[in-house]
């Protein structure tokens, strides 16, 4: 009886430690998201956007066997390659991401649909660095990893937010445009009405940027 009462007791004190590790867990991640929501869209702040890829990356070395910090990891310093002033430091940011979405990929174990995204989303920030030599390259990769996401996941809204804005800032004589925009746009907008991220810090941005760049079309 006594031993069984010891059993049930190491029981009990285990599942409470893992339950204190998860909420401290999801609480690091929810308030790195919070700070990450907060940045300002129209001028991103370089500084608090390392700042906030380095938190991300503590609890990443921290939380080993879960992919999500390594993927706000490289959310942020995809932010980063769009906003740094310098090619060289744009790409120093976008290597970065890679290498951190490869991380995120092989935690996860299986393919994901929001790292295909993501991995889109890092190769057409790079296009756009240096458009007249990387438009035919990273054009293909970008295009590649929204079908993969689509494989997985076909009701995932950034696919189509990803697609609208490649062709919202692609010149009308390229085949972009806001009127081609559009329809794609409003795909997007419909899918994120129902879209459920799988829990509150899995990945939930886009919606924003869709509904700004509707605005734009009308």
């Amino acid at each position: 009886m006594k031993k069984l009462f010891t059993i049930a007791l190491l029981f009990m004190f285990a599942t409470g430690m893992v339950w204190a590790q998860n909420e401290k867990y999801t609480q690091a991640m929810s308030d790195g998201i919070k700070a990450l929501n907060s940045i300002d869209r129209e001028k991103p702040d370089p500084k608090t956007l390392v700042d906030i890829a380095n938190r991300f990356e503590r609890i990443a070395a921290a939380e080993p066997k879960e992919w999500l910090p390594k993927y706000y990891a490289a959310y942020a310093n995809v932010l980063l390659g769009f906003v740094a002033p310098t090619l060289t430091e744009k790409d120093q940011y976008l290597d970065k991401a890679n290498a951190l979405l490869k991380d995120a990929e092989g935690i996860a174990g299986k393919p994901n649909d929001e790292i295909e995204i993501l991995k889109a989303y890092q190769s057409q920030i790079h296009l756009a660095a240096d458009p007249m030599n990387r438009w035919q390259a990273d054009g293909e990769k970008f295009q590649g990893f929204l079908q993969s996401a689509k494989a997985l996941n076909a009701e995932n809204p950034r696919i189509y937010y990803l697609e609208g804005s490649s062709l919202f800032f692609t010149p009308e004589e390229y085949g972009g445009g806001k009127k081609v925009a559009k329809p794609i746009l409003e795909k997007a907008q419909q899918k994120f009405s129902t879209f459920k991220p799988e829990t509150a810090i899995h990945p939930d941005w886009g919606k924003m940027e869709t509904e700004w760049m509707l605005s734009q079309t009308n």
